[in-house]
């Protein structure tokens, strides 16, 4: 299921919030003036504005995610891109600020918005109704995508310092409400979207129990996309792909699974040699924009338009199999991944007989069915692989020790959270 309802609620989307900012933004100073017409208008425009602002920003990080994961390197003249790519990343040069301050907001915007909907619609109405469902998703999504993203952040404006395992915890508990508002109702939509994000945060959290319940009841096919149209095109497209700005691309490990063409082709997978239809991937051997890197470029994303998947059945499945691996179920985690081979035409793994091998099968498996989604690097985070990945490329200029693993805080909170101490040595940076 493709939640592609969303496209024209993105292009009002920073009207929306702009307004959201605003505490009269729905107070109407002539009652005789405003209709029920007017009103029902402006109220599907705020839940969209809330659900879009996690919405527009997920193209940037997955380009920062790619950046500073060993998915992408700079290939052009931008120091944005170059930092990440050699991990010169700190609390005052940090790629992920504009999606994290993005984020905040929608929080905000989130708990504004319910509000809001109470004091138009009545207590009861709102506590059923859609555009309550709609609003309390979007705010669980930026406060999982903050818990996954950077290693403290805050839950509420003006709030109290919390650890990334703490925002995971609460991300948790708004994905779990938002969930049961959508079924109360009537939008199954929005219930998978949240359960699915539950499940990730409860694996994020090590709750393998609780993340496997949640991710075996979402059902093949779905798909929840964060959507881009002419209004809020898609960065990865236009910054980073082949006839387009192509200041990045994929990191030069993976140069020789990907052969010259003068169409577009498939990585290939390094079990079989054949071409994986999970990794698009496009190299005919031109320059990038720096003039002296070959541009390998991601071909997922072709169109500015296209959506990224945020959320899906199969990397549901990937949860599944994981919390068997880590059980010991070898069988069981390798049947699962090879029934997502297969589903793309791929020979199957062997049963491993050793924890390694069967981890190394689930980070591979992981790194293909999530190809340019932004999942790598929290994988290489939570299985503190980064030192381990970086020094087997033995290059100087991108050393394994010392490289962050995960994204400091945006600055701007600690600027202006009077609940914040604003100094340097307080702010967290996990490196490998």
């Amino acid at each position: 299921m493709n939640l592609s309802r969303m496209k024209g609620g993105i292009a009002v989307v920073a009207a929306v919030l702009a307004l959201g900012a605003c505490d009269e933004l729905l107070t109407v100073a002539d009652p005789g003036r405003y209709t029920a017409a007017d009103l029902d208008e402006a109220l599907p425009a705020v839940a969209n504005g809330v659900e879009g602002a996690v919405h527009e920003i997920f193209d940037s990080w997955v380009t920062d995610q790619a950046l500073l994961a060993d998915v992408y390197q700079h290939t052009g003249t931008w120091s944005g891109y170059d930092d990440p790519d050699h991990g010169r990343t700190n609390y005052n040069n940090n790629a992920t600020r504009f999606e994290q301050d993005s984020w905040l907001r929608a929080q905000w915007f989130a708990a504004d918005a319910e509000r809001r909907f109470k004091e138009v619609l009545g207590d009861a109405e709102a506590a059923s109704s859609p555009l309550t469902a709609q609003v309390r998703l979007g705010g669980g999504l930026a406060t999982m995508l903050l818990g996954m993203t950077a290693c403290e952040s805050v839950g509420t404006p003006t709030g109290e310092l919390m650890t990334d395992m703490q925002m995971l915890a609460l991300a948790e508990q708004r994905l779990g409400d938002a969930l049961t508002t959508s079924q109360s109702a009537g939008r199954p939509e929005y219930a998978m979207a949240a359960q699915a994000a539950r499940a990730q945060t409860r694996m994020l959290q090590g709750d393998w129990s609780g993340a496997v319940a949640d991710a075996s009841a979402i059902p093949a096919g779905f798909v929840y996309h964060a959507v881009f149209n002419v209004q809020s095109t898609n960065s990865v497209v236009q910054l980073t792909t082949k006839n387009n700005n192509e200041a990045a691309g994929l990191m030069y490990k993976w140069w020789p699974m990907i052969e010259k063409s003068d169409e577009p082709g498939f990585m290939r997978d390094p079990l079989s040699g054949m071409p994986d239809k999970r990794i698009p991937v496009y190299f005919d051997g031109e320059i990038a924009t720096d003039n002296e890197t070959p541009h390998y470029s991601q071909w997922k994303y072709v169109q500015d338009t296209d959506d990224i998947p945020m959320l899906h059945s199969d990397g549901m499945r990937l949860i599944v199999a994981e919390a068997m691996a880590r059980n010991g179920d070898f069988a069981g985690a390798t049947g699962v991944l090879n029934e997502l081979r297969a589903a793309v035409g791929l020979p199957g793994h062997d049963v491993p007989t050793d924890p390694e091998t069967m981890a190394s099968i689930v980070l591979w498996e992981r790194f293909a069915e999530h190809f340019m989604e932004g999942q790598r690097l929290v994988d290489l985070h939570r299985g503190g692989l980064m030192r381990q990945v970086f020094d087997e490329l033995n290059d100087p200029d991108r050393l394994g020790a010392g490289r962050p693993t995960k994204w400091p805080m945006t600055n701007q909170e600690a600027l202006y959270n009077p609940n914040m101490n604003d100094d340097l040595t307080q702010r967290c940076l996990p490196t490998a």
